[in-house]
């Protein structure tokens, strides 16, 4: 699984979001250094995802609609990655692990996925984030 900056920009996202307050686009960008052009799109996808609401107005912006407690790094690694895997075989039919004749290396990577993805599962993003 290649995480991108994308996964790391919305983690960052999270961390500018912790205090529970509205902070509009620029103010996260500042804090968490991340490129307006990717906060729009990021913050968009997870608005989608239930994990950030939105509040227009003047004095209007983005907070958190979900507790970090309960947010996990699976859960935003797997809205801003088009496909969780490690290696390319396992996005689509790998020819060379059939019923027949088990690749013995698909099989380790498809096991180390699994300790990856649980492990994601696992930490919340207030862990992550000392909170």
């Amino acid at each position: 699984m290649l995480i991108t900056k994308r996964s790391d920009y919305a983690l960052r996202i999270c961390r500018a979001l912790k205090d529970g307050k509205t902070h509009n686009v620029r103010e996260i960008c500042e804090k968490e250094d991340v490129p307006k052009a990717f906060a729009y799109k990021i913050i968009r996808e997870m608005e989608l995802s239930g994990i950030v609401k939105s509040e227009r107005g003047n004095k209007g912006g983005y907070f958190l609609d979900k507790s970090l407690d309960e947010l996990t790094v699976y859960d935003i690694v797997s809205i801003t990655e088009e496909d969780i895997a490690i290696v390319h075989c396992m996005k689509e039919e790998c020819e060379r692990n059939t019923n027949d004749v088990p690749c013995k290396m698909h099989g380790e990577m498809e096991r180390i996925q699994g300790i990856l993805e649980q492990e994601m599962k696992d930490k919340t993003i207030a862990e992550i984030i000392g909170q």
